[in-house]
Parts: structure tokens; sequence; C-alpha cells
């Protein structure tokens, strides 16, 4: 199964920013839960063999149901999620025997089939690979109020999601667990242990709904594409 894609969805997050009462995978957006989006977009790929969801273990049982009710949950295997991010798709990991892993945010509603073919075309040079976009913004650092240096914009990038990993290659790091400090994404860790790390180039809109504004901006994006009215159903 060396060449078999699975993809994991971390939708283990408590959403405390969003402000919701319910981990923000299951927070409404526009009428369903905000990880159906990703999830959708993965079972309609046909190079996903198939998708792992890690929900927090408080959600198992909700997870279940709202998997249950798609039109394919037979590809969908639901797995707990940890304390930290990387705990999380571990454990999604270890309910995969595929040659490669796609690890995607649900709280990044709008993966587009075009963004994870990119992913995927780059494995034949990378046993890593992540979505970027363009630094637009003006850069410096700071400290305190105060604000520093200007930076090059055009040496960075804006790192998102789905990203590919090798399974054989990841998941022996995650189940060491031995690093200092939680990563943000597992592509530190592959980079930490010397491998090189390769660019998809990525969408704007693929953005991560973090807050109450992000949200209201994603509402927006569905009502311009006609797929609901603008508030929901």
């Amino acid at each position: 199964m060396i060449d078999c894609i699975d993809a994991i969805i971390v939708a283990a997050g408590a959403g405390k920013r969003l402000g919701s009462p319910v981990p923000k995978a299951f927070t409404p957006l526009a009428g369903k839960p905000l990880m159906l989006y990703s999830i959708e977009a993965f079972v309609s790929h046909n190079g996903i063999r198939s998708i792992i969801i890690v929900v927090p273990q408080s959600h198992l049982n909700e997870a279940a149901v709202l998997i249950a009710s798609l039109e394919d949950p037979g590809r969908i295997r639901i797995a707990s999620g940890g304390a930290e991010r990387w705990e999380s798709v571990r454990n999604g990991i270890a309910l995969s025997q595929a040659g490669w892993i796609l690890v995607h945010d649900a709280a990044r509603p709008f993966v587009s089939r075009n963004v994870i073919d990119g992913v995927i075309a780059k494995r034949e040079n990378y046993a890593c690979v992540i979505t970027a976009t363009p630094a637009v913004d003006t850069m410096r650092t700071f400290e305190g109020d105060k604000a520093g240096e200007t930076v090059d914009r055009s040496k960075l990038v804006r790192v998102g999601t789905p990203q590919l990993f090798r399974r054989d290659i990841l998941y022996p790091i995650l189940k060491e667990g031995s690093f200092n400090g939680a990563p943000t994404d597992e592509a530190m860790l592959m980079q930490q242990h010397g491998h090189d790390i390769g660019i998809a180039w990525g969408d704007a809109r693929n953005f991560k709904i973090t807050t109450e504004a992000d949200m209201e901006i994603a509402e927006a994006l569905l009502a311009r594409s006609h797929q609901v009215p603008l508030g929901g159903e």
C-alpha cells in the first residue's frame, strides 16, 4: 500500500477563540458542522483511499452519528484526539497503513481539489510537502508594543494545510515523542529530523477559521458562491 494516500482531518481543537459552546469542528457554518466541508472535499477525491477524523474524546459519539449520515461512511474512520495537535495526528496515523498521509485542519473548510492535487504531485521529490501562500502584507519583528525591523516578505510564505507525509518516516517520530516543545505542525518535526520540505502553492481562500470574524468571512464566501443564503439556511 505504499502508493495509497489516507487523509487525516484534525478536528480535536476546542475553539476557545471562536467562542463556541462546542468544539470548533462541530460549530455550524451556514447550517452544517464546520468539519463536514473538509470531509466532503476529501471523500470526493478519487486519489484518497480513506479519511480519518480526529475528534475530542467527549464527542466521539456525535462524530459517529454525523459520519453515519453521509453517503459514503465506509471510507471514514474516527480517532480520539490528544492534548496536543501532534498527539491527535499520531492517533489518526495509528489507524492507517497507507504509504502516504495527508494531514488537514478541519478549520480550513475551503480546501479544493486543485490544492489537494498540487500537494500530492510533489511526492515524487519530497517525503514532506506543505501548502503555502505568499506573504502579501508588510512583515515586521516586534517587542511588546514597539515595532522592529521590516522583514523581506519575498522570502516568507504563509503555511497551511493539507500537508503530505511519508507515513513510515513521520509515524515513528510521533510515536517516540521526544522533542522540545509542541510543534505547530508536523513538518517542523520532519525538518528537525533532516528531511527537506517541499512547497505546493495553495489558495488564499483555504484560510483557517479561528475567530468569529473568520466565521463571518466564511459565511460571506459561501453566500457569494450561492451555496447557501447569507446567514445560513
